[in-house]
């Protein structure tokens, strides 16, 4: 019998107020993909009053990064761990941010806080217990001609790691969470040659930025001992997008010559028989990714 939705959403914010995540983490290369192309949103709309929802904000670093930045944007933090939220609260503080504020509630439920021009919900839909709800909250606060950016992860690029997960809740048991912990970093760090992290990471566990994650306990934990996670594969997350009255503005790291991918003429030209959805959707089953990483807008019988 599976979990309710109210069992799912309590399990996973006492799972964060025990682990306030991200913590203390390096800016990565989605981060750096993530500060440029807000800049963009931000140019787009000319100077005119500027809201931004962080929905699921954590301990607020991207937030806070970003509110630094641009000191005429009003910024919101939305998250449902107390824990997390203190975290955030500390670091605006002491930055002396007077633009960013933070807020205790939960996604799940029609949000409150009025209407925004940029949302940002990274790494946050996959954990909670009803995609579909939570992105159509969010897609009633966007403002018409606003920018969500989504980040998801993949059903494909993460399919071993869902083993690796099974395996490791077999080895577990009924341990607390703090006997799992040093578990789970011994089976992420010293099974197999550390597979398990090539699983997960493959080729890019050699950079010196996941070096240094990896081994973080939070991230550990995030990872290898997250009680509820619902990776998507991209057929999914554009049914999903649509069901929700957006419309996929962009997709990070791909190619936008997507015909590149098929090198073969022969191959190439079956592929540009596709239609644009098939398109992107055979991308996927070639290249398996671990997240997406996608601009979103509203769609445009959904404006106004």
């Amino acid at each position: 019998m599976s979990d309710s939705p109210g069992e799912i959403t309590h399990r996973v914010r006492e799972f964060y107020e025990r682990c306030h995540f991200p913590g203390d983490r390096p800016l990565d290369h989605d981060g750096l993909v993530l500060t440029r192309w807000f800049a963009k949103s931000v140019a787009a709309r000319n100077g005119a009053p500027t809201r931004v929802l962080d929905a699921g904000c954590g301990t607020g670093n991207t937030s806070v990064a970003l509110a630094r930045h641009y000191p005429a944007i009003q910024f919101l933090g939305v998250d449902h761990s107390l824990a997390s939220l203190a975290q955030a609260g500390e670091r605006a503080r002491h930055s002396g941010l007077s633009n960013l504020s933070f807020h205790h509630g939960d996604l799940m439920q029609p949000l409150a806080a009025g209407r925004f021009d940029i949302i940002l919900c990274l790494g946050v839909l996959h954990h909670t217990a009803d995609m579909r709800r939570v992105l159509a909250n969010l897609r009633n606060c966007l403002n018409p001609g606003g920018h969500l950016y989504l980040w998801v992860y993949g059903k494909h690029g993460r399919y071993r790691h869902s083993l690796n997960m099974r395996l490791l809740a077999m080895l577990t048991g009924p341990a607390s969470p703090d006997e799992a912990l040093p578990l789970a970093r011994e089976f992420a760090l010293g099974s197999g040659n550390d597979s398990p992290l090539d699983d997960l990471l493959g080729r890019d566990r050699l950079d010196p930025t996941h070096r240094r994650i990896f081994r973080d306990p939070i991230w550990i934990a995030d990872q290898f001992l997250h009680p509820h996670e619902t990776p998507v594969d991209l057929e999914e997350l554009l049914q999903l997008i649509s069901d929700c009255g957006l419309e996929l503005q962009h997709q990070f790291d791909i190619c936008e010559d997507l015909a590149a991918y098929f090198p073969s003429a022969p191959l190439r030209e079956q592929f540009l028989q596709l239609s644009p959805r098939d398109r992107l959707i055979a991308l996927d089953l070639l290249l398996k990714p671990e997240r997406y990483f996608v601009l979103l807008g509203p769609a445009p019988a959904a404006e106004g």
